[in-house]
């Protein structure tokens, strides 16, 4: 059984418009959590910046693939239009375990 794919995508708001940005995924994300495979996909805004951080996890590589693909994420590029400073820096991750098994990675 494989591990379930971890992705990190790195939304840079333009000046101001972060809670804009954390608007759009507040809209999209009911969509992504029905999604199939989608185990978790949850916002972070950088206190006080205008970074977004999405923190996600797919049961498998074919779930995170449908998704980029989806209406979903079409729908939130339509909504980000003007709002980010440029594109998403998207980084799927590999599991590296350290120290105590609780602590030193995800759950899986």
């Amino acid at each position: 059984m494989s591990n379930p794919v971890t992705v990190v995508a790195v939304i840079r708001a333009r000046p101001g418009k972060g809670p804009a940005v954390i608007d759009t995924f507040r809209e999209v994300s009911p969509l992504v959590h029905r999604e199939p495979g989608c185990e978790l996909y949850a916002a972070h805004l950088e206190q006080g910046g205008d970074t977004v951080v999405m923190v996600e996890r797919w049961t498998t590589r074919a779930d995170l693939e449908a998704h980029s693909k989806g209406a979903a994420i079409a729908r939130l590029n339509e909504l980000n239009e003007g709002l980010r400073a440029g594109p998403a820096e998207v980084l799927v991750l590999d599991p590296v375990p350290l120290g105590d098994e609780r602590k030193g990675a995800l759950p899986i």
